[in-house]
């Protein structure tokens, strides 16, 4: 588990040789391909991982919702604000605020199921960068490493955040999203984004020294369609590697204005496209961009309850007023697991 904290990086441990040829070996054996712990946990309440899921289910077509693979399970317990305090070990201390500030809040805590896989090529990828991937420029790139997961044995915090800034998301993608800003009374308007990205550290003919020179991770385009008086705004960003050597390049256009201009303040803790200041740049996709302006530390491994395969809250038959109430969204569809972090 990786903690950031406020603060400027120290120089200590920041650049670090690739780990040894045992270590790697480890990977698919007593670790699965990316790194996580392979067999279940003492009391058997985490399961081994398997292979996860590699085949999409049957009837499911390119383009539908994911049908729920879990839809069938049962909780096993609910924890309130009332019994937060038998958890406290097991719980974020993000859980445990709000379930302090709300009495009406809860985790809906269902069997572990380690659904998670990836194509056999990130796997390949991942063990041979285990034995390459280095931190350079003080920790705020990397190299020795394309397509697999860059540090799958971890050493420190700063390694931790390159696995996640560079997790395996396909090659391309597009994706549609629906954005609100909830008033304490109910009421809000829906943003909605239309994404684009191409993942240019996955790309199945990219090389190290490409991805180096061209100190691009992805190149990203975001649309905004509605409401009316924000529809037609673009947001082209090439998304460097190394951003202290090189700020990310982002441009945005303005139909307004009908201008095209540069926007270097779409970064660190900027307020968030049209999110009424409810949310930063970094905070996108819960992390991204350069990781410089924080103190990461590697606090070790625990067994924690943490949303996970959460099909519900992404069905077709959810509407947006199903999820979308004052104060945090509705418990009832989301759904929580007990994992290693």
């Amino acid at each position: 588990m990786a903690l950031a904290t406020a603060g400027l990086l120290g120089s200590a441990a920041l650049t670090r040789a690739a780990i040894s040829e045992a270590d790697a070996a480890r990977l698919g054996k007593e670790l699965t391909p990316l790194g996580a712990e392979m067999p279940g946990n003492a009391d058997g309440s985490i399961p081994a991982w398997t292979g996860g899921i590699t085949a999409p289910p049957a009837g499911y077509k390119v383009g539908d919702h994911h049908p729920d693979p879990f839809a069938t399970d049962q909780p096993l317990f609910t924890i309130t604000p009332a019994t937060a305090a038998q958890y406290e070990s097991k719980l974020a201390a993000g859980h445990l605020a709000v379930l302090k500030a709300y009495g009406d809040y809860k985790l809906t805590v269902y069997p572990t199921r380690r659904s998670a896989s990836r194509p056999q090529r990130v796997y390949d990828a991942t063990r041979r960068n285990a034995t390459t991937a280095q931190l350079i420029s003080n920790g705020n790139g990397i190299s020795g490493a394309i397509v697999g997961v860059p540090f799958p044995v971890p050493q420190n915090g700063l390694e931790v955040v390159w696995n996640f800034l560079t997790r395996y998301r396909g090659v391309a993608a597009t994706r549609h999203i629906d954005q609100a800003a909830v008033e304490r009374g109910g009421g809000y308007q829906l943003v909605k984004l239309e994404d684009e990205f191409l993942f240019n550290y996955t790309r199945p003919d990219i090389t190290a020294k490409e991805l180096e020179s061209s100190n691009v991770l992805i190149f990203f385009k975001q649309a905004t369609v509605a409401p009316a008086r924000l529809a037609g705004t673009i947001l082209v960003v090439q998304e460097t590697m190394d951003q202290v050597k090189e700020p990310r390049r982002a441009w945005q256009y303005n139909a307004g204005r009908r201008r095209v201009t540069r926007a270097p303040n779409v970064a660190y803790d900027n307020p968030g496209t049209a999110a009424d200041g409810q949310r930063t740049s970094d905070q996108f996709d819960m992390f991204n961009g350069a990781p410089d302006r924080y103190e990461w530390k590697l606090l070790g491994k625990k067994e924690m309850i943490v949303p996970y395969n959460s099909y519900r809250l992404h069905s077709g038959k959810i509407k947006n007023a199903d999820i979308l109430k004052p104060l945090h969204i509705n418990q009832d569809l989301a759904r929580y697991e007990l994992h290693r972090v």
